[in-house]
């Protein structure tokens, strides 16, 4: 997982109301198998005892029920599934392709904050072109094949006119079924396109549950909602640190000092989070959990360090021991900064927002404050750079590394939720099926450094989930310890991950006095790829593959046999 899942996460938004989809969608029936039509998956057909009764396709591995590839969960089998496929089911689907805008940000915003950690715009669009060639090479999208459409945004991240403009642009010029991604700070564009029954994947980053559910089925995300990240967070605090004293605080009085808590979140103008607030106050209300200050800041990055400075002395000020931080990963870089120029060391609690709970970014937050956080994170335990689901599944099907080299898992994660949709909504295509597909999908995951992926029933709390993953780990941050980040940088500063990245259910507090600041048992990272007991399972270059087709001209011939298999796997 690369840090610069940073850059597409501008902090927390939220939507508003939908109109319903057009007359003639398939309606769906609360979960999984409920609609008509839907894919079969092997899992599905396993438990009914009917395997035996279709055909999986030559790229089935019938021992996971999964497609053949290099990845831990995956691309679940389906059966194959005769006669037409319902042509044109939905705008942007004919009886061959689905047209798919590839949302690219105007220059400016927070990609201009951390241009350091992104590849170059042309980079990640030949990547995830790459990706999608790929894809629609692998996975059987019922006789259609995926068709991949740049789209310029013309306004920057936070312009919602802009946003709502392009979406228009996107539904009705282009025609698109889905977006892969859209602006950062705005929900305006995921906005529009559900009004237009377009999908968004890969939006809505941190965007509250009710969103989602006003949402249903066009947006989906690939990060979890801040109810799942802020419940679970809570219940760490509840379980582990509501009333005793301080301990891993930096200054020294508030050590022996019962904890005192304070919030620092981000909202927008007018405030977007009362829903939310509303509802965790009632959850905690039977607690001991009070807070002696709630700061909220809006992201404006110009704002950032005379915010900083304003919310740091209110925190000095309330003597709060302990601050809970759900804002953005820019934030914590100024405000850091200036608890430290007032001589203010309280603990930090990382809640896993907006990717805050990562050792690339944690260097750049004051080494002497961030040498008292700790928290939760749903992020995975980190392996080499080279070994990222993106650059490993890149080689294994093109024999090359791909040209986003830094953002490669970043291009592919949404890319996967797409095409996981798209296989499992069967051949009648809608933003009905689609979401009846992913709500059937087989819970994958659930180790250290492959979480839980689960959707509808399964997912993480609210129910039915629109994001995933589904579970969470327990960190702290280690401000000594040198080794590779996320994206393989070596430097002084790393989060270690609790009982070597032991996994917890979202939804179920993780069990009390977890130790904390203690090596024993911790892990930074796996040098291996994956932690003991876990299998990433092998596979054979993808036939017909350029890595397939290199391999077969080394060996003297087998390439038109490998072909010819691709096209059947493919279904």
């Amino acid at each position: 997982m690369l840090v610069v899942l940073a850059l597409v996460a501008a902090g927390l938004v939220a939507t508003v109301g939908r109109s319903s989809a057009p007359a003639g969608s398939v309606t769906s029936a609360n979960g999984a198998g409920g609609v008509h039509g839907i894919a079969l998956t092997y899992a599905r057909a396993k438990a009914e005892g009917r395997t035996a009764d279709y055909q999986w396709g030559a790229g089935c591995d019938t021992a996971t029920g999964r497609l053949r590839l290099p990845m831990a969960g995956g691309f679940p089998c389906i059966a194959r599934q005769a006669g037409s496929n319902g042509g044109a089911t939905w705008s942007g689907v004919t009886a061959t392709a689905i047209t798919v805008a590839l949302y690219e940000p105007a220059p400016g915003g927070l990609t201009t904050a951390l241009a350091g950690a992104t590849d170059p715009p042309a980079a990640v669009r030949a990547t995830a072109r790459a990706f999608v060639a790929m894809l629609n090479a692998i996975v059987p999208l019922h006789g259609r094949k995926v068709v991949l459409v740049p789209y310029q945004a013309t306004g920057g991240s936070s312009d919602a006119v802009a946003g709502r403009a392009d979406a228009i642009t996107v539904a009705q010029s282009l025609h698109a079924f889905a977006s892969i991604g859209g602006p950062q700070q705005t929900s305006a564009y995921e906005d529009e396109l559900a009004r237009l029954h377009v999908l968004c994947v890969g939006c809505g980053l941190s965007v509250p549950y009710a969103g989602y559910r006003q949402d249903a089925p066009y947006l989906w995300g690939d990060l979890p909602t801040p109810d799942t990240l802020l419940t679970d967070a809570l219940d760490f605090v509840v379980a582990d640190l509501v009333g005793r004293d301080a301990t891993y605080a930096g200054e020294a009085a508030f050590r022996h000092e019962k904890r005192r808590f304070a919030l620092v979140h981000y909202d927008q103008n007018p405030p977007l989070y009362g829903g939310l607030t509303k509802k965790l106050d009632k959850e905690f209300a039977a607690t001991k959990l009070r807070l002696v200050d709630n700061e909220s800041y809006l992201l404006d990055l110009p704002q950032l360090p005379s915010e900083a400075a304003t919310i740091a002395a209110h925190l000095k000020a309330s003597g709060a021991t302990t601050v809970i931080f759900a804002g953005d990963p820019i934030m914590p870089i100024f405000l850091t900064k200036a608890a430290a120029a007032i001589g203010y060391f309280p603990e930090w609690v990382v809640t896993g927002t907006v990717l805050t709970d990562t050792s690339t970014l944690g260097r750049l937050y004051d080494p002497q404050e961030w040498a008292h956080a700790f928290g939760i994170s749903t992020l995975p335990v980190p392996t080499p750079a080279a070994q990222s689901i993106g650059r490993s599944l890149y080689r294994w099907y093109y024999g090359t590394e791909p040209a986003a080299i830094k953002t490669a898992s970043l291009v592919l994660t949404p890319v996967l939720l797409l095409y996981t949709g798209l296989e499992l909504a069967g051949p009648r295509l809608t933003p009905d099926s689609f979401r009846a597909g992913m709500f059937e999908y087989p819970p994958s995951g659930g180790s250290p450094t492959n979480p839980r992926v689960a959707y509808g029933s399964q997912g993480a709390p609210p129910l039915p989930a629109y994001t995933t993953p589904a579970d969470y780990t327990v960190i702290w941050w280690d401000a000594n310890a040198v080794g590779p980040d996320e994206q393989g940088a070596v430097g002084r500063g790393l989060f270690r991950y609790v009982d070597g990245g032991r996994r917890y259910p979202a939804g179920k507090p993780p069990p009390a006095h977890l130790p904390l600041f203690s090596k024993a048992g911790t892990v930074t990272s796996y040098g291996s790829g994956s932690a003991p007991g876990e299998r990433v399972p092998a596979a054979p270059p993808w036939p017909g593959s350029p890595a397939a087709l290199k391999a077969g001209s080394s060996a003297g011939g087998g390439s038109t046999a490998g072909t010819a298999g691709a096209a059947g796997a493919a279904g």
